[in-house]
Order: C-alpha cells, then structure tokens, then sequence
C-alpha cells in the first residue's frame, strides 16, 4: 500500500458493556490503520441511513464480535446490514474468532460478501472450515488477542509481595464444542485443588458469579502469583449450529448427563476428528501483569521455552508435584515470569501493530476522487453525530430491542409513533399513559415489548429511544423482515 496514501477505512463492529477488554483494545487498535479523520467506526446496531449507505471507503473491516451473531438467533437478522456499505469498498476483510463453531454460516457469508481477506487465530484444517472460500480468498493467521505496548504497562509488584498463590478464572464449555473445549477448566480446577491440598492459597473458579471483568480481572491477576493455563479451541466443528442446539435440548431433558451421554446421543464418532487451538490473550494479560505462568507444555508463537519462560504442566497433570515444589521458589519463578515479560512483552514483538500489518498489507489502494472523500467524511460526520462510535459500548441493551424497534417501523404508522414518542416526551415519565399509548400500537409481541421497554426506562436510555423513534419517523431507516427474539421465555412472548 503507498504510503503517501492514507485508506479510508470503516470498521464495522458489536461492542458492548460486557465486551471483554481485549475485544475493546482490539477494535480501538483498528483506528491506527489510517489517520484518525480516516477511520470511521460503524457499530451494527446504526440506523441504515442515506449518509452511510452512500460512504465508499478503501478497506471495510468486519470484525468478530458482530460475526460472532451467527451463534444467535439474531444472524439471519443482522448479517445483512451494511452489506450494501461493504461493496462500496475496494477491499473487504473479515477478522474471524472462534471458526468451528457455524462455520458454513461463516463460509456461506463470507462469499456472499465477496471478502477479500480472512484474519483468523486457527492455522489447520481451513478447508474443511471453509470449503467454499478457502479457494477463492486469501486467509492469514493472527491472534486471538495481542500483547500491550510496554510503555502502557505499569511496574508489576514482586511476586512475594502478592496475596494470591494460584488465581485463574475459567468456564465450563458446552460439549458441543468437543472434550478438547473443556480441559482448560478442568485444568485449572484439578490443579487448583491439587495446590490447596498443599496448603497454597488458591483462587480459582469457573463460577460466572465470580467472573471478573475489565479493570478487575487486571488487578487479580497483578494480585496472583501464579496462573494456570493452556490454548483454548475445540475438538468438534458444528457446521451450522445444529449440534449445539441438540445437546442443549439433550441437556435440558438430562441435566445430570455425562459428557460420554450427551456424545453418544448427540454427535457420536464426531469427537476428535480435528482440534482447532489457538493462544488466549491471558497468555499476554498475565505476562503484562509480571504473573508466573504454569502452562501445559506447547508451542506458544515459537518463541516461549518450559522452565525459562513458564512452568511446564503435564497434559495429565502426572508432574504436578513438581510444579508445586517449584511453586516455593519464589526467587527461581521471579526470574521466569520476569523473562516471560520480556520476551513477549518488553520486546514489543507482539503487540497489535502485528495485527494492522495483516489487516492492509498487499491492499493496493487506488487514489479517491473528491466525491467519493465527500461521501465518506459526511458519513463517518453523521456517524459521530449519531453518538453511536465512541459511546456504542456504553449502556447493554438486550438484542431483542433492536427487534422491537424494526417491528415498529414496518407498522408504517407515522400518527402513532409520533403519539407514542411525545407520551415518552413527558417529565415526569408516566408509567400508565405509555402503557395505554403503547397498547394502541397493537404491537405483535406486547407482553415481551413491554419489558424491553422499561427495562430501557429504568436504564434511563428514554432519549435514546426517542431518537430511535424519531428516525423511524422520518423513514431515515430500511425495512426488513420481521424478526421475534426467540429465547425470551416462552411465557413473556406474546402470540404471534
């Protein structure tokens, strides 16, 4: 690419409050492609207004976290949008998470979207993956999650300084992902309790009530000594979701199955074909974090050494003794996790500038007439003004709101939308009045809308709203197909 020339470049994406921060440090890292009036962040939930529509960039960029809707319901609904934006670009690239699971979902999209480029952290089995694209686009490897530069990271405190012997946070997989998906937690949790058996101060759970985020999941780490760990994957490709769906249903009618139970049931001779693995980013977080590593013993970038750079854990945990007598020398595992940190982290080999190379490298971008620069400007302009870039992570709204608000729009009844968002205009919010308004709109699902709708009120999200009301108003947006969240419980869905 020239380097006289800056692309301009849209990022379409689906962050939210719950986002992890590795997803959010990922996406904000996209904005170093190009200067920073030449890249526009779109997120999905955007109304499809004419000023975006119409923008035409040299490289649109689709990342995971709106991919990842293809394990949802939402998927039929959402994967279209924005498509018309996408074929406006020169290039578009897909950065993909989590392959094997719906991945002809992902094949299928991919070529219906004539993507030029994959980003993806699996390395083997690609076609079988990706049986119509692997052909016909160009696919590169990159990570899961990348490491911080070392000017943002801060002094770590010394490990005897710490309060927290082991600390890790893991989840239980479905089966439908493999017996590979869960050896990370069993992992952690075996050996969690192999330390407190040695009287180690443990901290490790798979509890989603201990979950930790953000800012919180930084300082347990910078407050643990030690964490274990492993690459994550799955040993079962689901092509379309189906398998997942059967063994939750399988699940819902066992609870107490066994992962032998739901394989013979639900997938049998599936298990194990392949294993699709990939490097989580808490082997970079607890690197930053100046946390020793107890690893199971692999290849990590080629470039990390078992007893130099992290303490090497036996796949059947048969060393484990060993590790927790090494666990006591805490002088020997300062040295480890201080070399770790500088060979992934100091070194700066690995941060998320690796990530913008892959993205654009080889895009040949042509220079833009002054139209097209119009276009683009007044899109990302509008997009901005919209208040949903830089704030479209911050209030958590349920999918099915996204719903709701289309349903409203292809009743095609200005005079009660309008009626509807000025009884919404009215300090102090009377509950009753917008229920009564609301009733008039003879809306499909009432008794779920309903709660969509207060849950919006109580999120104090009532401006929002209106703005969302007053778009449709004003037709700023296309009509599409009905769509009903379909995992609300079958008693707040209203008939249909």
């Amino acid at each position: 690419m020239p380097s006289s020339i800056d692309p301009k470049v849209i990022v379409l994406h689906a962050l939210r409050p719950s986002s992890r921060k590795t997803t959010i440090d990922h996406v904000a890292s996209l904005s170093e492609i190009s200067g920073e009036s030449n890249v526009a962040y779109l997120h999905f939930s955007n109304p499809l207004t004419p000023e975006i529509l119409n923008m035409k960039s040299d490289i649109f960029i689709v990342n995971y976290d709106f991919l990842n809707y293809r394990f949802t319901p939402m998927w039929d609904f959402v994967k279209d949008r924005f498509k018309q934006v996408a074929q406006r670009a020169q290039h578009r690239v897909a950065i993909v998470q989590d392959d094997f699971w719906a991945h002809l979902e992902l094949d299928d999209w991919i070529s219906d979207w004539n993507i030029d480029r994959v980003l993806t952290p699996i390395e083997s089995n690609l076609d079988i993956l990706y049986p119509k694209s692997i052909g016909r686009c160009e696919f590169r490897t990159v990570l899961t999650g990348y490491a911080p530069k070392l000017k943002d990271c801060g002094r770590a405190k010394p490990l005897y300084e710490r309060d927290i012997d082991l600390g890790q946070r893991v989840r239980h997989m479905s089966p439908s992902l493999g017996s590979y998906a869960e050896k990370k937690a069993l992992q952690a949790i075996n050996f969690g309790a192999l330390a407190e058996q040695k009287q180690f101060v443990v901290d490790v759970s798979a509890d989603p009530k201990d979950a930790l985020l953000g800012n919180q999941w930084v300082e347990f780490l910078a407050n643990s000594r030690f964490t274990v760990s492993m690459k994550g994957g799955a040993s079962l490709a689901d092509p379309r979701g189906l398998i997942h769906h059967k063994v939750n249903r399988y699940l819902d009618l066992n609870p107490d199955a066994t992962f032998e139970d739901v394989e013979k049931n639900c997938f049998p001779g599936l298990d194990g074909r392949h294993v699709y693995s990939a490097i989580s980013p808490r082997l970079f977080e607890a690197a930053a974090a100046g946390t020793c590593q107890i690893l199971q013993e692999d290849d990590y970038l080629g470039v990390l050494e078992p007893w130099v750079h992290y303490l090497p854990l036996s796949a059947d945990l048969s060393n484990s003794e060993e590790i927790l007598e090494a666990m006591r020398d805490l002088q020997k595992c300062q040295r480890i996790a201080d070399a770790c940190f500088e060979t992934l982290i100091a070194s700066n080999d690995f941060t998320h500038e690796n990530l913008i190379r892959d993205t654009i490298s080889g895009l040949t971008v042509r220079e833009s007439d002054v139209l097209d620069d119009k276009t683009f400007h007044s899109g990302k302009h509008h997009i901005e003004n919209l208040g949903e870039v830089q704030k479209s992570y911050s209030t958590e709204l349920h999918d099915a709101t996204w719903a709701f608000l289309y349903d409203l729009e292809l009743m095609n009844s200005r005079r009660k939308i309008k009626r509807f968002r000025k009884t919404l205009s009215v300090k102090p919010l009377n509950k009753d009045a917008i229920s009564k308004c609301f009733k008039q709109l003879r809306h499909t699902s009432l008794p779920a809308s309903l709660i969509l709708l207060f849950d919006l009120i109580e999120m104090d999200q009532t401006n929002w709203l209106i703005q969302r009301l007053n778009e449709i108003e004003r037709k700023q947006t296309l009509k599409i197909q009905v769509w009903t969240w379909r995992s609300l419980p079958q008693s707040q869905v209203g008939p249909e």
